[in-house]
């Protein structure tokens, strides 16, 4: 676990203070004090080390399909965004995005999939299709507002975030207007790392 957390680390500082291009399997491995071989115990490369730093915040969008969700939970995110971006900024643009996209999309698929069977969904596209399009929904409306308009408030972004979710899950998902859109039983749970 000590290993696992000194590259995590390592690869984090890299990527905030040289952007990802600079990033290497062996940089992140020297910087963490271990050898290659340690960095591949714990991850596959460059792009698995970056999905794993990314699942903890990605989980906190993830979890709006699925359940239902008070705006007021997402605030302690938002916050933590808002006061971050500057450092965190490369996270917003490519190569990052996309992989950003593809990981909570990769999280929100079976959400997606248990909401479809639970509400009896006729979905419009293909479940992976529906998932990355949430993302991507999701993950532009916190990157503009981060990038260009960083003096909205996150009351009303957490606000927008559920009322998007919601909107797309409805539409894409063809469900009956009364349809429940929540995963029976499901306790809200966020990824740890």
């Amino acid at each position: 676990e000590r290993s696992r957390s000194s590259l995590m680390g390592a690869f984090v500082e890299i990527v905030l203070s040289e952007g990802y291009e600079a990033v290497t399997v062996e940089r992140v491995a020297e910087r963490a004090n271990v050898g290659r071989s340690t960095f591949y115990m714990h991850f596959q490369g460059k792009e698995d080390i970056l999905k794993k730093s990314m699942e903890r915040p990605s989980s906190h969008l993830a979890v709006l399909v699925g359940h239902d969700m008070a705006p007021d939970a997402l605030l302690p995110i938002l916050k933590h965004f808002h006061e971050q971006r500057r450092a965190n900024r490369v996270f917003f643009n490519w190569p990052i995005r996309p992989i950003w996209v593809k990981c909570l999309a990769e999280m929100i698929e079976p959400r997606l999939a248990a909401v479809a069977r639970h509400a009896r969904a006729r979905p419009v596209l293909p479940l992976a299709f529906i998932a990355h399009q949430i993302a991507e929904a999701q993950i532009a409306l916190v990157t503009h507002w981060l990038v260009a308009n960083a003096s909205a408030k996150p009351d009303l972004i957490a606000e927008a975030l559920v009322a998007e979710t919601y909107a797309l899950l409805t539409a894409l998902l063809r469900v009956k207007p009364d349809a429940p859109l929540s995963i029976p039983g499901e306790k809200l749970r966020y990824t740890r790392e």
